[in-house]
């Protein structure tokens, strides 16, 4: 898989700390560091439009989301018996799957992609322009693109994604209650909003490249201070992909439209000048397209690569941790 470097927190973020700087007072005041700082990239996550570079902002939202969170956790070094840890276990598995999932969506647009450049190749007009024989070279491909294989794969990818993300929803739980440390305590609440953003924007992320509209959608309760902001943002997003193609997808396909349309008119006396403009309208949006779809796929490897490696922190810290696995007493509230 192809990498890309993934940035570490600002010493700015509430979690860049370490752990003997986090004293027991300042775990309350370091919740809502992080609830309010949720609040401003929300905020700053309304879309004018379905778009992939929209689809961008949400991925670097989600990576420093979880970016946050494996910060905590490795500063904070909470017992092996936190149940947040089993959870968040349990759902990076689920995450590395969504994450492959568009992946493979990612990879069928780049096939569509390789597609079109050979047909801006063949219809070249730096010269005396394309030859009949590349004319209908190009006519014949472009009548795939719409036909490109999709089939099982995209079914099953699709249904796989969709049972991913609605049970990494089922686990999220709720708030924590009883008696239990401070630190646990800070944890359950990062992990759960973090869990919570992955739901929906994850499932934005991969629905809108599949094309599929039934959105899951989160109720978070009250008290988390960033609700009322979430459940906001999600019926505006909700509200405006309904229906909606992602732009620059739907950008390449009117123009490939608009070029089959040139290729088959004979009787326009000017089709060489329509031809000519038509593909250059082609280029022009597939230039806007690949950078997109190569933006969205750094992105979704960041998240990757942070999650993989948050998952693999919290596995060695079992391995390696001491006094025989067996959880630390920890101040209680």
């Amino acid at each position: 898989m192809f990498q890309v470097d993934v940035s570490r927190l600002s010493p700015f973020s509430p979690f860049s700390g370490s752990k003997k700087n986090l004293l027991p007072n300042n775990f309350d005041l370091l919740s809502r560091s992080f609830d309010d700082a949720l609040i401003r990239r929300l905020k700053a996550l309304n879309p004018p439009s379905l778009t992939l570079s929209w689809l961008c902002l949400a991925v670097d939202f989600l990576n420093t989301s979880h970016e946050e969170v494996r910060s905590l956790i490795s500063n904070l070094k909470p017992s092996a018996s936190d149940d947040s840890l089993a959870c968040f276990l349990d759902d990076s598995v689920k995450i590395l799957d969504v994450c492959n999932s568009i992946f493979s969506e990612i990879e069928r647009l780049r096939q569509r992609r390789l597609l079109i450049n050979f047909v801006i190749h063949l219809l070249d007009f730096s010269g005396d322009g394309p030859a009949p024989e590349k004319l209908r070279k190009a006519r014949d491909s472009l009548a795939g693109w719409g036909n490109s294989p999709r089939g099982f794969t995209k079914r099953r990818f699709e249904k796989d994604v969709d049972v991913l993300i609605r049970d990494i929803a089922l686990g999220l739980g709720g708030a924590p209650r009883g008696k239990i440390s401070s630190v646990e305590r800070l944890i359950h609440r990062t992990v759960y909003a973090v869990g919570a953003m992955t739901v929906f924007f994850a499932g934005v992320v991969a629905f809108s490249l599949y094309g599929h509209r039934d959105l899951v959608t989160v109720q978070i309760p009250t008290e988390f201070a960033w609700a009322d902001s979430f459940t906001e943002l999600q019926t505006t997003i909700s509200e405006k992909i309904k229906g909606s193609k992602i732009e620059e997808i739907n950008g390449v396909e009117t123009r490939v439209r608009t070029v089959c349309e040139a290729i088959d008119d004979e009787e326009n006396d000017k089709k060489e000048e329509r031809l000519k403009d038509s593909v250059k309208e082609l280029e022009t949006a597939t230039k806007t397209f690949s950078a997109g779809l190569d933006g969205l796929h750094n992105g979704v490897n960041g998240m990757f690569q942070t999650v993989l490696g948050a998952r693999n922190e919290i596995l060695d810290s079992y391995r390696l941790g001491g006094n025989g696995g067996k959880p630390k007493k920890q101040q209680t509230k």
